[in-house]
């Protein structure tokens, strides 16, 4: 995989150990760009902001990328060196058939942060990682360590804002990120800011000047141009937690720590780096708060380990401050302070921060930092062996046999496995995990990401010759293919911190095909951008690598300006440089696409008597022979297609309990209610998989596509609407319905359908 670097470092070849040619190919760098020899002693000096290096190897079919591991740096002499290793097609896994070793010179205002990096699932309350500060990085994790009284206690003291009921309740807002929460039980948030105090020294000039003269990268912050002289602390005022209490807090939470808590390897992973400022509470040892000033570090990414390194120059140096105490007037000082920096993952298309870390504090210029991830946040993508070309659908992976026909039968639509079942009608029933939501006989709507195997690992270079591949989609019933021309982009890493930039085009390009093996016609094509990663080792995101288009259904359920819901054939099709079809390299699948809204309603309740006086604003005063007329009210929830999940029509009284009802019509399917019962009506959906034989909702339970019309009144054993001894009272009544639609990402359900309506009344005569 390609291996990300900052900043300016000369790359040599160390050794090579392989019969296979090797060469490796800067990208993205201000200078040293272009594809080097791997041959032993080949040295490169490279300069820019962000850039990236890729190993390739020639097997006999073409050069392609090479398995990469990160060496740990460390500090010799005046330079920071470390080594990627690489592992080439053949058949041993040494990691040593090219060796790069990259070096570049210690500098006072330069940072090197390294590690390795993991993601963490299971019953993991604290971050496995940290364990000076304990961090809690989910409501789930806040959830189950509030249990405990005395983390309890800690909490409710220095986060009463994190602990309402109303934010870590069974359904909290959902503002993402977590912000994580810090238990500071050994005091390093709260240690001193350190600052380092250098001194220039006289002969800068000449050594920056001897160094040039050799070729080498240099900077006017060179720590052989500086002496140390000493290191300043400002003072924090407060313990987190009180020295009595630590041993206890201590045994509490190591019986939580690791209790059915697993880590990965988190491969192939960006990192964003951010610069925090703490707030002035924070510095006078208050919680953390997350909203301190951020200053934007740069990016790196994790190998096939989950190793990392990454480099960046914090511009934290003051020239010329001066201590009388301990510094001699006009003598040439600068003074670098350690910052505090923060961890995040985010997201392109759009961009969005799937996960913070807390801050790690003073950190020094070399400093290793291992991190864990929470596995439901990130998924990071991998290449795929003998994989379908249409694989998943957002998080829902299809089993089944590639449709390579292209074929409309049943049996070649139909693509059960992996837990999950898309039928040959196109609806969905999900049950696997991974997709992090269930649901049975779904239909599609709104965006839906693509992903599948476009570059097999269990093929040679040869045969991965996917160039381009187009996608088409036409309506069942209808003979024409529509070509996708959406345009779909995805990142490259060293372009990713540019001013606005959201992404490289993908597609489409109009390119010369021999669509369907016919004549070369001009059709909207997309670059194949796995087969570019893997061979050319151009330095495309690797993040959602897989996904080759975000299809916007609502562009194509459009008939005579009607949207309308129906089933679509999807198919990608795939062909080589010079345009032709790549064999066994199309697929096709069906998606029942539904962007519509249910039917959905409920009318205000009104007496069927016209007498009853109406005093406005809903209230109804009743006199005593007028206590039994009837209510009548109307309400729907279908849909015509059939994907209502369910509905359900309740009802409250004030004061309670609710009053039992004789329901005039329609009974059946309604029928009388008893005293304290809350529900009129309701509906659920029995569709399976295999079946999938839909549910209409109110349609097929009442045989009327309109709106029900009810009419109830109090049971002969209630006495009325207003009880002996009352003087008023409340009806309330509400409607909920849900459909079944997804996306490939949501719950599997439509948000709530919901409606409300009540009726007051008052005695007339008391």
């Amino acid at each position: 995989m390609i291996i990300s670097m900052q900043g300016n470092w000369t790359v040599r070849v160390k050794a090579k150990n392989a019969a296979y040619s090797q060469r490796f190919v800067i990208d993205g760098a201000t200078s040293g760009n272009g594809t080097h020899s791997g041959t032993a002693g080949t040295s490169v000096n490279v300069t820019g902001d962000q850039w990236t290096i890729a190993i390739q190897n020639d097997p006999g079919g073409g050069y392609q990328l090479s398995d990469t591991k990160i060496k740990f740096p460390h500090q010799i002499g005046s330079n920071y060196e470390f080594e990627i290793w690489s592992n080439d097609a053949g058949g041993d896994e040494d990691f040593n058939d090219l060796i790069l070793a990259c070096s570049t010179s210690v500098n006072i205002n330069d940072f090197l942060i390294y590690g390795n990096v993991s993601l963490y699932s299971g019953r993991c309350l604290f971050n496995p990682c940290r364990k000076g500060p304990f961090v809690i990085e989910s409501i789930g994790a806040l959830r189950a360590v509030l249990k405990n009284a005395k983390l309890r206690e800690i909490l409710e003291r220095d986060y009463p804002e994190r602990i309402r009921d109303d934010i870590i309740g069974p359904y909290p807002p959902d503002p993402p990120p977590f912000k994580p929460i810090v238990i500071d039980l050994y005091n390093e948030a709260m240690q001193p800011k350190t600052e380092l105090v250098y001194k220039r020294l006289d002969n800068t000039n000449e050594n920056i000047n001897a160094k040039s003269r050799k070729g080498e990268l240099t900077s006017e912050y060179s720590i052989k141009n500086y002496s140390i002289l000493n290191s300043i602390q400002k003072e924090t005022s407060r313990e987190f937690v009180k020295s009595v209490d630590k041993v206890e807090l201590s045994r509490v939470i190591d019986g939580l720590l690791l209790k059915g808590c697993t880590v990965l390897p988190a491969t192939n992973t960006t990192l964003t780096f951010e610069e925090y400022d703490r707030t002035t509470a924070e510095l006078a040892g208050g919680s953390y708060t997350g909203t301190g000033n951020r200053r934007l570090l740069g990016d790196t990414i994790t190998d096939m380990h989950g190793n990392y390194v990454f480099r960046f120059s914090f511009d934290m140096t003051f020239p010329g401050i001066e201590d009388s105490t301990d510094i001699a007037p006009g003598e040439n000082i600068n003074v670098v302070a350690y910052p505090d920096v923060i961890v995040k993952v985010t997201g392109f298309s759009p961009y969005t921060v799937l996960y913070e870390s807390a801050p790690y504090y003073n950190v020094p210029n070399l400093k290793r930092i291992n991190l864990c991830l929470p596995k439901s946040l990130i998924q990071p993508s991998s290449a795929c062996f003998n994989g379908n070309l249409i694989g998943s659908l957002g998080n829902v992976f299809l089993g089944g046999n590639q449709n390579s026909s292209a074929s409309f039968s049943s049996t070649a639509l139909r693509r059960y496995g992996n837990g999950n079942h898309l039928e040959s009608s196109g609806e969905i029933s999900v049950g696997s995990s991974l997709a992090g939501f269930s649901v049975e006989c779904a239909s599609w709507y709104g965006t839906i990401d693509f992903k599948g195997c476009m570059y097999d690992l269990a093929k040679t270079v040869a045969q991965n010759n996917i160039k381009w591949y187009t996608i088409r989609i036409k309506r069942a019933g209808t003979s024409d293919w529509q070509f996708v021309s959406q345009n779909y982009k995805h990142p490259k890493f060293h372009k990713r911190n540019q001013p606005g930039y959201i992404g490289d085009d993908v597609g489409p390009f109009t390119k010369s095909l021999h669509v369907d093996g016919g004549l070369a016609v001009d059709k909207p094509a997309y670059i194949n951008i796995q087969r570019e990663i893997f061979v050319d080792g151009v330095d495309w995101e690797f993040s959602n690598f897989d996904r080759y288009l975000q299809l916007n259904t609502r562009l194509y359920d459009l008939v005579s300006g009607e949207r309308t819901p129906g089933k679509y054939y999807v198919r990608v099709d795939c062909y080589d440089n010079a345009g032709n079809p790549v064999p066994n390299a199309t697929d096709m699948i069906a998606l029942f696409i539904h962007n519509n809204t249910i039917n959905f309603g409920l009318t205000a309740p009104v007496f069927t008597d016209a007498s009853v006086v109406n005093a406005g604003c809903g209230l109804y005063r009743l006199t005593d022979s007028q206590m039994n007329t009837p209510i009548q009210l109307s309400f729907r929830a279908n849909d015509p297609e059939g994907f209502v999940h369910s509905f359900a029509l309740t009802m409250g009284r004030c004061p309670t309990p609710m009053i039992g009802l004789q329901v005039n019509s329609p009974n059946p399917p309604l029928s009388d209610t008893l005293t304290g019962q809350t529900i009129l009506f309701q509906g659920d959906s029995t569709s399976v998989h295999n079946t999938c034989n839909g549910y209409t909702g109110t349609i097929v339970e009442f045989s009327d596509a309109g709106m029900i019309n009810v009419e109830f009144q109090p049971a002969a054993s209630e006495g009325g609407w207003i009880k002996t001894g009352e003087f008023f009272t409340k009806l309330a009544f509400h409607l909920r319905a849900y459909k079944r639609m997804t996306n490939g990402y949501n719950s599997g359900l439509s948000d709530d359908y919901e409606a409300y309506a009540q009726i007051l009344m008052e005695r007339l005569n008391p």
